[in-house]
Order: structure tokens, then sequence, then C-alpha cells
């Protein structure tokens, strides 16, 4: 853990502020995106449009997910919302982050909002 503890206090100290940072990061988003979702209307059409053009093609028809894709149709559309904002912001989080980033950065907020309940909710 954190380099094989080489420079252990130091890391240690960095690695608890990026944490914290981090989980305060998330808690801002997963309320931002109560707030969105309770105030308002979800557009499932502009949703299926964006799904259908950006995510099918690599998460397959159903959300399924693919080969080294993974599937979307099960996870919490909170979740979906902050990985989809981590890319916008152009975080690398795994293999596939270039052509994630270069998904979610046209994307506004209320279309993170609606793609990731659409996502989450639409094939049941």
């Amino acid at each position: 853990m954190l380099k094989n503890c080489l420079l252990a206090g130091v890391a240690a100290v960095w690695g608890i502020a990026a944490s914290a940072q981090h989980e305060a990061t998330e808690a801002t988003s997963a309320s931002e995106f109560d707030t969105l979702t309770t105030e308002q209307e979800i557009d499932a059409d502009s949703a299926a449009k964006i799904f259908q053009r950006s995510c099918r093609a690599c998460h397959g028809n159903k959300a399924q997910g693919a080969s080294s894709y993974p599937a979307l149709a099960d996870l919490d559309p909170s979740y979906i919302a902050n990985q989809l904002e981590r890319y916008r912001a152009g975080e690398k989080i795994g293999p596939n982050s270039i052509l994630m980033i270069s998904h979610a950065k046209p994307l506004s907020d209320e279309d993170i909002v609606n793609i990731s309940i659409y996502v989450a909710t639409a094939f049941d």
C-alpha cells in the first residue's frame, strides 16, 4: 500500500488528505445529484439518444457490458453520475479513460443526470 511503504509518513499524510478531499468531492457530487434529480424532470428521450450515440457500442445494447467495458445497468445512478463527472473533468480512472473522457467532455450536468438514471433504470 502506498508504494510499499516508501516515505510512509509523508505518503500517509498525503494519502489521508487526498482521500478526504476525494470523499468530500464524492459527497458533494452525490448531494448535487440528489438535488438535481428531485428538482428536474428526467429527459429520457434525450438520455436514450446519448446512450445510442455514445454508450451502446461499448457497453452493449442494454448496458450489460461487453469485453473490457463494464456493465452499467445494475449500477446506482449516483455512482454513474460521479464517474461521468470525473471523466468530464479529465480524470483518468481506468484503461478506457481516454475514450470515456472524450465522450463525457461535452455532457452537461443535465445530460449526466439524465443518462445516469436512464442507464440504471431503462433495462430492468
